[in-house]
C-alpha cells in the first residue's frame, strides 16, 4: 500500500506519496524521506522544510509529472532556481536552465487573447432572459488563425477586419453561453487564464416608459507562449453547426 506523507514548507502543507518524492533519490527530497537527511517535523508531526511554500508547487508538480509547467505570466523564476538548487532534483535544474535559455533567446513570445462578453438590459439582475448578449474576441491576426472552429466558429477568417498578419483584430462570436464555452476550450489548448473582471455602468432609457438600463461587461484575458516561427493553422474540421461547435 502505497505510503501517504504530508509535507509543511514554510507553512504550506503538501500532501503526496513517498514514492513520487524518491522520484529521484539522489535529490535531498529522496534523501529525506529515506532517512538519509536530517529531519524536523511540526508540532503535528508533518516533516517541516524552512523553505519558499509556494514555490514547492512546482517542484512537487516536476516529481509528478517530470515536466515544467509554469504559468504564462510566471516572474519567479530566480526564486525556482533557488529553490530547485536546494532540493538537488537535476533534472528540474535542467528544464529550468532550457526554460531560461527559450525565453532569454526569443524563441517564445508570449501572446494574449481578450474575450469580452457585454449584457445589457433593463433590469439590474442578469444574466437574463430579457438582456442582450454581445461577445467579441480580439487578438493579433496569426494568433487568432491557430484556434480551431470550436473557439472561432467556420466563418471568422471571413470577418477579421485587417490584412497583416501581425494586424490586431476583433470579430463577435456567436452562440449560447459561448464565452464560457471559449473559455474551456482555450483552457484544453493551453491557454492561461491571466484575469477575468466585470464592469458595469447604467442609464435612463429615453423611449416612452423611463426604466433604468444596465450594460455589465466581463472581460477575460487568456495568454500563451509561442515560437513565432512554428505558427500553423489547424486543420479545419467542417462537421460543426452554425456556431462553430462540432455537431452531435
Amino acid at each position: 500500500m502505497e505510503t501517504v506523507i504530508t509535507l509543511n514548507v514554510g507553512g504550506t502543507l503538501y500532501t503526496t506519496t513517498r514514492s513520487t518524492l524518491l522520484k529521484y533519490p539522489d535529490s535531498m527530497l529522496g534523501s529525506l524521506v529515506s532517512h538519509d537527511f536530517p529531519s524536523t517535523q511540526d508540532k503535528n508531526g508533518h516533516l517541516f522544510i524552512d523553505r519558499d511554500g509556494a514555490a514547492f508547487k512546482y517542484v512537487l508538480n516536476f516529481l509528478r509529472s517530470s515536466k515544467l509547467c509554469l504559468p504564462s505570466n510566471f516572474t519567479d523564476i530566480d526564486l525556482l532556481v533557488a529553490e530547485a538548487d536546494f532540493y538537488q532534483v537535476t533534472p528540474l535544474i535542467d528544464a529550468i536552465k532550457q526554460y531560461q535559455e527559450e525565453v532569454q533567446s526569443g524563441k517564445s513570445h508570449l501572446y494574449f487573447l481578450e474575450v469580452v462578453e457585454i449584457r445589457t438590459g433593463t433590469t439590474a439582475t442578469m444574466p437574463s432572459s430579457n438582456s442582450r448578449v454581445k461577445v467579441i474576441m480580439m487578438g493579433r491576426k496569426d494568433i487568432l488563425k491557430t484556434l480551431p472552429y470550436a473557439v472561432t466558429g467556420t466563418d471568422f477568417i471571413e470577418r477579421l477586419c485587417c490584412s497583416e498578419p501581425t494586424d490586431y483584430t476583433e470579430f463577435e462570436l456567436f452562440g449560447p453561453s459561448i464565452r464560457q464555452r471559449v473559455g474551456e476550450e482555450l483552457a484544453n489548448l493551453g491557454w492561461t487564464l491571466v484575469s477575468s473582471d466585470m464592469s458595469t455602468s447604467s442609464g435612463y432609457s429615453t423611449g416612452s416608459q423611463i426604466s433604468m438600463c444596465v450594460e455589465h461587461t466581463f472581460r477575460d484575458r487568456w495568454s500563451q507562449w509561442f515560437v513565432p516561427s512554428e505558427l500553423v493553422e489547424p486543420k479545419r474540421d467542417q462537421r460543426n453547426n452554425g456556431n462553430g461547435f462540432p455537431r452531435r
